[in-house]
C-alpha cells in the first residue's frame, strides 16, 4: 500500500533561505554587471577621451527633436524599449527571485514598516542598480 500524500510541505530550513540569498545576491551582480556596470563603465571612457556624449541613443536623426507625430512617438517608443529591454528583463527575473526563494515574513519584517531606517535600507539596496 503507498502512504497518503501529506497535506504540508516541510517548512523550508535557515539553509534554504540562505541559499536563495545567494542565489539573489549572484544573480543581481551577474544581472547588473552585464545590464548597467560594464556598460556605463565603458560609456564613461568614450565620453571621457572624446569630451562628448555623442548623438541621443533616442534621436539618431540628431539633436532636434522630430516632429509631433505617430511616426516619432513609435520611433521613441522602438528606440527606448531597445534600450531598456535588458534591465527590464533583469527586473523581472530578480522579483521572480525574491518572490519564489526569500522568506516572505523576513522581507516584511526587513522592508515592511514605514521607517527611517526601511527609507535608507531601500536607497541602499537601490545603489548597485543606479536607480
Amino acid at each position: 500500500m503507498s502512504q497518503p500524500i501529506s497535506a504540508s510541505a516541510p517548512a523550508p530550513r535557515r539553509a534554504d533561505y540562505l541559499a536563495g540569498l545567494v542565489i539573489l545576491v549572484l544573480m543581481a551582480a551577474v544581472g547588473l554587471y552585464i545590464v548597467k556596470w560594464s556598460p556605463y563603465y565603458h560609456r564613461a571612457h568614450l565620453i571621457a577621451g572624446t569630451h562628448s556624449m555623442g548623438k541621443s541613443p533616442l534621436f539618431s536623426t540628431g539633436v532636434a527633436t522630430p516632429t509631433p507625430s505617430a511616426a516619432a512617438a513609435l520611433g521613441y517608443a522602438t528606440a527606448y524599449f531597445k534600450a531598456v529591454w535588458q534591465a527590464w528583463v533583469l527586473g523581472l527575473l530578480l522579483a521572480a527571485t525574491i518572490q519564489a526563494l526569500l522568506p516572505r515574513a523576513w522581507l516584511a519584517r526587513v522592508l515592511g514598516k514605514a521607517s527611517t531606517r526601511t527609507s535608507l535600507l531601500g536607497g541602499v539596496l537601490a545603489l548597485p542598480g543606479m536607480m
